[in-house]
């Protein structure tokens, strides 16, 4: 089958076809007449780019600087609005992220570990596919963000694919990384501490109208849609690959771990403790990462090579990840999240369709809100919305409040998700996967999730 070459050297494949269409309804959208176009300029340029991240018709890189002078080009804010991803937590995170990564490949720590887990699983895949995601909810419960649980859990994940036979690429070691990224943050919202968006959007909600939900509430309110989430994950990967390996895999023994092993786990130990209680110190995981990565940068340490830069680490997710950021950040800074929300609410007929109507347009919002900013920037938008949202329904501020933290958690596409960005970069997991699970996991949560936990909450009264 011959496959049409358009210009550039690009293929036409459904991929293109897609980002051509968002080109068209891009250009169509920016020539909307208006007295003020600009609005509709920052959506034309926002939509083409997200489309360009998801379909990856053009490397990220290329679509984030474009990104970024078309921008530039139109004013749409201050250069240090539009470079602001730069500045933020999350990129220092997944910078960070990526040194330690290959400090634990490097050093074959990733590699001693995943033997001592295979001891457990031996070449049964559905075996190792519940054993990382047990380890990926049990991280959940010990540090509160999700970057560097995918720092410590996806060296581990490949390594344990390679021992097991899988090679890069292979639909075995795509699975077992995918469980692996996906485990440690999807099911994990369930957890009032493990996710940023979550102590985003609390905190906002208790700056503004002082609801602060108790640790253990909010975990029995979460349950039913996050056990949901995690069965449904497994059901889909357990069975992503053959329960082994097409060639057997020549096994070695666990061995002592060596003298720098034996440092770098020390040295990743307090970092995850430093992790677990940030409420303690406040320091953010972003710096408590980039100390760690510094260390392991000094070349008297021996752990990773003066040309580390330069040789394994790619600093293009990063750029991808400063490129969200900028899309999420001009849109906030014309207030178009805030016209967007304003125009649809009174739309949704809040109130006026029952209880379940309510939770769906209430959770509904909140995951379309989410494509105009990233799972931890949604919650500044919503937040604020949720008191509103509460008169309009009847229905308690926290109960309002729990059903956006449903929307928030449910990404439809990996680029909300900058711990999915860090898990794509550091194990090459192909897009379309990832982009497979979020709409599965979405599809789970409204057609099984939401249902159970409306009826979960009629039995704790929250309606």
């Amino acid at each position: 089958m011959t496959v049409r070459q358009l210009p550039f050297g690009i293929a036409l494949t459904p991929a293109v076809v897609v980002s051509l269409l968002a080109a068209v309804i891009s250009l169509a959208i920016a020539l909307s007449g208006s007295e003020n176009p600009l609005p509709y300029q920052v959506a034309a340029v926002s939509l083409l780019a997200i489309t360009l991240f998801a379909t990856r018709v053009i490397p990220e890189t290329t679509i984030t600087l474009f990104t970024f002078l078309a921008f530039l080009g139109l004013a749409a804010a201050p250069p240090e609005v539009i470079f602001s991803g730069f500045a933020t937590g999350g990129f220092w995170l997944l910078f960070s992220g990526l040194l330690i990564g290959t400090a634990i490949t490097a050093t074959g720590l990733g590699r001693q570990i995943a033997l001592r887990i295979f001891r457990r699983t031996g070449s049964s895949y559905p075996r190792a596919v519940i054993s990382l995601a047990f380890c990926g909810v049990m991280l959940g419960v010990l540090v509160p963000s999700t970057i560097p649980r995918i720092i410590v859990l996806m060296p581990i994940s490949m390594s344990l694919a390679q021992t097991m036979g899988y090679e890069p690429g292979s639909r075995g070691y795509i699975g077992l990384t995918a469980i692996a990224a996906t485990s440690t943050l999807l099911p994990t919202f369930a957890i009032l501490t493990a996710n940023l968006p979550t102590i985003v959007h609390f905190g906002a909600l208790e700056t503004l109208f002082g609801l602060e939900p108790a640790y253990a509430h909010y975990f029995v309110m979460q349950f039913p849609v996050n056990l949901v989430r995690l069965l449904v994950l497994l059901a889909f990967l357990v069975p992503f690959a053959k329960s082994s390996a097409s060639t057997d895999p020549s096994i070695e023994l666990p061995e002592p771990l060596t003298g720098q092993q034996q440092k770098l786990l020390l040295m990743l130990a307090v970092a995850i403790a430093f992790w677990a209680t940030d409420f303690l110190h406040g320091i953010s995981p972003a710096w408590i990462a980039l100390t760690l990565a510094a260390i392991l940068m000094l070349p008297s340490l021996g752990f990773l090579e003066k040309t580390v830069m330069k040789d394994k680490v790619d600093m293009s997710p990063a750029f991808f990840l400063a490129g969200v950021f900028c899309i999420s950040a001009v849109m906030r800074h014309i207030g178009l999240d805030t016209q967007f929300a304003n125009a649809v609410i009174p739309q949704l007929g809040l109130g006026e369709n029952g209880k379940l109507w309510d939770l769906y347009a209430t959770s509904g919002l909140a995951m379309f809100m989410s494509q105009f900013t990233t799972a931890p920037a949604a919650p500044l938008i919503l937040a604020p919305l949720a008191q509103p949202m509460a008169d309009a329904t009847g229905l308690p501020l926290e109960t309002v409040a729990m059903a956006q933290i449903i929307g928030i958690a449910t990404p439809l596409l990996p680029y909300q998700a900058p711990p999915l960005i860090l898990a794509m970069a550091m194990a090459q997991i192909p897009m379309r996967i990832l982009i497979q699970i979020c709409l599965v996991l979405a599809l789970a949560v409204a057609v099984i999730g939401l249902p159970i936990t409306y009826l979960w909450w009629q039995l704790l009264g929250a309606f």
